[in-house]
């Protein structure tokens, strides 16, 4: 399918006509990880992601019950339109929805976090396109806790030909809304990084020789987090399945 606005992929998701994902589907666009908590844990969650800015970079806090978000999406209904969404109870996955409009009440609170996959597109035009990923990988660098929430940061490798890694470190640098500059280059080892070449469902990859790894903190983040907390019931955006805002990530470039 080809689309022209992200309004459009929203409305592919909405109908589950969309192969793949809303965030590969129309580059150059802000894509958010959505997390779903009740209103008992909203206060601390908004809490844990404003302690935690580089891996849980948040760009709004929706209204309990509220299922629309103008300022950043057109015509949205959260409900259906991120393509996937996660069902978690006690901490464990227990079902994957392509629709959760009768589990959404009027105490579920959304809250949309920044992801670097918004830059992928920006950084192909300018030449500097990764030679491998992103893929995710656990790490044992411990985030800020607050009330039930505390665990380790997620990050997102990429692979860069090693010409271009002051350029894109440089120009990511500017999107903290998108996690920023990286949080190291070839540092697996610093970060707690078990396995250099498996993901955090545990399969393997293969970087290109020569090339050079960068990290980013990762928006999965805090939705491990919450599961970690086994808190008795919460809804995530299934990984890879970021919503595309109508925000074009140039404008959130910050000198």
């Amino acid at each position: 399918m080809i689309f022209r606005t992200p309004l459009d992929v929203r409305k592919a998701c909405r109908a589950n006509q969309l192969e793949g994902f809303a965030s590969r589907a129309l580059p150059g666009y802000l894509c958010v990880n959505v997390a779903f908590l009740d209103v008992d844990y909203a206060d601390d969650f908004e809490s844990f992601c404003r302690a935690n800015p580089k891996p849980c970079p948040l760009i709004a806090r929706m209204d309990p019950g509220q299922t629309q978000c103008p300022e950043y999406a057109e015509d949205l209904d959260i409900r259906t339109d991120l393509g996937s969404y996660d069902i978690v109870r006690e901490g464990e996955v227990t079902e994957v929805r392509r629709d959760i409009t009768d589990l959404f009440d009027d105490r579920t609170v959304s809250f949309l976090i920044g992801s670097s996959v918004s830059f992928d597109g920006l950084l192909a035009q300018k030449g500097y396109a990764a030679s491998f990923g992103p893929a995710i990988q656990l790490t044992t660098v411990a985030c800020e806790t607050v009330g039930p929430f505390s665990g380790n940061m997620a990050v997102t490798i990429r692979a860069f030909e090693p010409h271009l890694v002051d350029d894109v470190w440089a120009f990511t640098s500017h999107f903290p809304g998108c996690h920023g500059a990286p949080v190291g280059k070839n540092n697996a080892q610093e970060l707690g990084i078990a396995d250099l070449d498996v993901n955090m469902n545990g399969d393997r990859f293969a970087v290109p020789a020569g090339t050079d790894r960068l990290y980013w903190a990762c928006g999965i983040t805090p939705r491990i987090v919450a599961e970690q907390a086994r808190l008795p019931f919460m809804i995530s955006y299934t990984p890879g399945h970021a919503m595309i805002t109508d925000i074009p990530t140039e404008s959130l470039y910050q000198e």
